[in-house]
């Protein structure tokens, strides 16, 4: 009887041992599911936290700089309208204290869509490209006009009248004309782009006493060079206060500062005065042209 029940106590603890490990079996297999089903993650899951590629951003246009077309500085303004690369510095906007304007020598001014500049009078030294400009001058039909002739004109706040000149040498055959402007106070030439050795004593007589006169120095349709000189010549024929450089090279800006001293930076635009001259003749200003259409 012994025997038999050590036998059945036997039995009963094999049973209860193959019954653990099969729960323990289970509840491994059980685990690894578990963290499988956890740690793999559905596409579409991953898709979602991906970090978002941003939209190409549309670039701004650029910030336009444009000629003032209105006057409230109680002053004469000069601006430089040109939106040729080559010739940045010969086409003139001048405008009276009143805010009346004419524009001296245009070279592919902006159009009137871009930049109304309502001038009173357009005015030309010659006929050559860089000092013309046909669809300009198209568009202001009632602007008043001199180009290349003798002539004057008479607008509101402006007198302006023409002196005939050479464009290469001595010989005065109105190939280029200087034009004076006579405006609250001030007087101012553009010489265009004469090319003579000297002026005649006429042509001083007609220029008078000059303020502001714009001036090339370096052009070889001129045959002005630095070795001779001639534009140098010239202007201090006419001697004025301020000289604003047209057609010129880089040798010549160490020019200017070896017989005139420091030279003048305006950025686009000259707020001048009859008072505000200086007190000594020929100071250059140098007028820059950075304008921006679109």
């Amino acid at each position: 009887m012994k025997k038999f029940v050590v036998i059945l106590i036997a039995f009963i603890l094999i049973l209860q041992g193959c019954s653990s490990a099969k729960d323990k079996d289970d509840s491994q297999a059980s685990s690894t599911d578990i963290t499988t089903a956890a740690t793999a993650t559905p596409s579409v899951t991953a898709a979602a936290t991906d970090t978002p590629v941003p939209a190409t951003a549309t670039p701004l246009p650029p910030q336009l700089v444009l000629p003032i077309t209105t006057n409230d500085t109680g002053k004469v303004l000069i601006q430089t309208v040109s939106t040729s690369t080559t010739y940045r510095t010969n086409s003139f906007l001048i405008t009276s204290v009143n805010g009346e304007s004419v524009v001296v020598d245009p070279t592919s001014i902006p159009a009137k869509a871009v930049v109304d500049l309502n001038p009173a009078a357009i005015v030309s030294t010659h006929n050559h490209s860089d000092h013309t400009d046909a669809n300009f001058v198209k568009e202001y039909p009632d602007a008043q006009t001199l180009f290349f002739t003798d002539g004057e004109l008479q607008t509101k706040d402006f007198h302006i009248y023409s002196i005939k000149a050479s464009h290469n040498d001595d010989n005065i055959n109105g190939s280029d004309y200087i034009m004076v402007f006579e405006v609250d106070g001030l007087r101012i030439a553009h010489m265009g782009d004469i090319g003579q050795n000297t002026l005649t004593e006429d042509q001083l007589a007609a220029l008078g006493e000059i303020d502001i006169a714009f001036m090339q120095f370096e052009n070889s349709y001129s045959s002005m060079t630095l070795d001779n000189m001639k534009g140098f010549n010239l202007i201090e024929q006419v001697n004025p206060k301020i000289i604003i450089p047209t057609h010129y090279g880089y040798k010549t800006l160490d020019k200017f500062k070896e017989k005139y001293g420091k030279t003048t930076e305006i950025e686009n635009i000259l707020e001048i005065s009859k008072e505000d001259l200086p007190d000594t003749a020929l100071n250059v200003y140098m007028m820059s042209n950075d304008h921006k259409y679109k």
